[in-house]
């Protein structure tokens, strides 16, 4: 049961975003919170909790559909991996950029 107060339901769109996250989960539906404007996505899970993500995007466009996608269940294990390679890729870039500073102070 949706907190009516708390909740908005987001039921139609322009390009049918809504209709179309039910192609890849038919328990998926959308909440905007009142209070903080965000959107978020919804659906059927095994532990009661209906939320699975805070959509980082202020209206439903394709967008929406990739991210409702990418972080899905059942590519956790995937994403995780993805945001490890990410993060080892970032850490590199910084050091060498600290590397660099350092040799300029240096000289």
């Amino acid at each position: 049961m949706t907190d009516i107060i708390k909740y908005e339901e987001v039921t139609g769109d322009m390009c049918d975003i809504t209709g179309r996250l039910k192609e890849i989960d038919p328990t998926y539906f959308v909440l905007r919170n009142r209070k903080s404007g965000r959107l978020e996505l919804h659906g059927a899970n095994e532990n009661g909790r209906t939320l699975c993500a805070v959509l980082p995007y202020e209206r439903l466009d394709c967008r929406t559909l990739e991210y409702a996608r990418k972080t899905r269940k059942e590519r956790a294990e995937q994403l995780l991996k993805e945001l490890e390679q990410d993060n080892e890729r970032l850490m590199k870039r910084e050091m060498s950029r600290a590397l660099q500073a350092a040799k300029r102070g240096i000289n």
